[in-house]
């Protein structure tokens, strides 16, 4: 009996120490990513004469960050 409840604690301190570097990934995986188009569609609407408004970057950035993070966490995620 007693060696389950270690092996549970054990289980229980790997997955928060492991939460620190989902955490990072998820950040790196996500930022990123939404930084480089958001960049992209700001450029493109500035050759093209159109300049996309602060707002309308800001949606985009963050649909984006949403999406890949949303991905992060299905592909990482311990069922």
């Amino acid at each position: 009996m007693q060696l389950a409840a270690n092996a549970k604690a054990i289980a229980r301190t790997r997955a928060h120490d492991d939460a620190a570097f989902h955490l990072a990934g998820l950040l790196i995986v996500s930022l990123f990513p939404a930084l480089f188009w958001t960049a992209l569609a700001a450029g493109i609407g500035g050759a093209t004469g159109y300049a996309p408004g602060p707002l309308a970057l800001m949606t985009f950035g963050t649909a984006v960050a949403v999406f890949c993070a949303t991905v992060f966490h299905a592909l990482v995620a311990r069922i």
